[in-house]
């Protein structure tokens, strides 16, 4: 092992410190320009201990994010954040560090992350903090008015249930009995009810749901599609501010399964802007989740939605072809 690996002990000497030993020991202490500085001194150098550094960080970056998912208050930021101070140019690391600080307390440091998100061009909107973020692509806000082409995707969906209602929420229901995991993203307030998913793909195709795989069939075909799923919330849960994953897609959410008595109860905040009554069953909404967002369920029975990724339609436009044919 070279150099590097002597700092992966927390008892190093610092008489054996290299530009990359001392790359780590300033990512340790969340030093970011200390450790953009010592890991330029390696580079230039061209040290073979380079290479040491980014293995360091990309196990420190996976015990952060484990960390995270188990909602490890205390573990999760401090290891995100040394990966971090490695790699501030990635954007998924750093959407994984910002909101881990935003989750667990720490705003100001959050604060300084997102500035330095900023001015290194990872995002150019601080609501609109996604791991991959194209800069082609226009940011329309994270209520986006539909275009024409999407607003015929939304149509077809609500027509589809219009006709078949009772086979979708049977479906759905049915899915999420069989195959229905607990949402592990660090997301979920652990102290409220749980927020439960089934994916619509081919690990579930054991489970019968024609109607619903006619709907996904036909968007797929008309907007692109990226992910699919059905997404139930209990009553009284909770999921904390976050950014999806990338700004190539937008989501649907058509309501399966809403009583009408919790409409004005559930309430879906998007980069900043909330709105009561979000969900109606029967009826899809469109958002952008690239942008921070939030969901409080407030009503008296389990929600239930059909969740849709679409491809951002500039991205088709653009292209010409869907996502997922990319």
């Amino acid at each position: 092992m070279r150099r590097a690996a002597a700092v992966l002990c927390c008892c190093c000497p610092a008489a054996a410190a290299s530009p990359c030993d001392e790359a780590i020991t300033a990512a340790q202490r969340l030093d970011v320009d200390a450790a953009q500085r010592h890991l330029a001194v390696a580079r230039q150098q061209d040290l073979p201990c380079v290479e040491d550094v980014g293995a360091w960080a990309l196990r420190v970056a996976k015990a952060g994010q484990d960390a995270y998912r188990a909602s490890d208050a205390r573990r999760a930021p401090r290891l995100l954040g040394a990966a971090w101070a490695l790699a501030p140019d990635d954007g998924p690391l750093t959407a994984k560090y910002y909101t881990a600080l935003m989750l667990y307390d720490s705003p100001d440091r959050a604060a300084r992350v997102l500035d330095d998100a900023m001015a290194r061009g990872v995002w150019r909107d601080p609501l609109q903090r996604p791991g991959e973020f194209d800069a082609e692509l226009p940011s329309l806000g994270g209520w986006p008015e539909a275009p024409p082409p999407v607003r015929a995707c939304i149509a077809d969906l609500e027509r589809a249930y219009a006709k078949d209602g009772a086979a979708f929420r049977a479906e759905a229901l049915a899915l999420l009995e069989a195959r229905g995991y607990e949402q592990h993203e660090g997301l979920q307030d652990p102290a409220k009810p749980k927020w439960s998913y089934a994916d619509v793909d081919d690990s579930t195709l054991e489970v019968s749901r024609p109607t619903i795989d006619r709907a996904v069939a036909a968007l797929k075909r008309a907007c692109g599609l990226q992910a699919a799923g059905i997404s139930r919330l209990e009553p009284g849960s909770a999921i904390r501010p976050h950014t999806g994953p990338t700004n190539r897609r937008w989501t649907l959410h058509l309501g399966l399964v809403v009583d009408a008595a919790d409409v004005e109860r559930l309430t879906l905040t998007v980069a900043g802007t909330a709105r009561a009554g979000a969900w109606v069953q029967g009826k899809v909404v469109l958002f952008d989740d690239s942008y921070e967002h939030d969901v409080v369920h407030a009503g008296a029975r389990d929600r239930v939605v059909l969740d849709l990724s679409i491809d951002h339609p500039a991205l088709r436009a653009r292209s010409g072809k869907p996502q997922s044919e990319l």
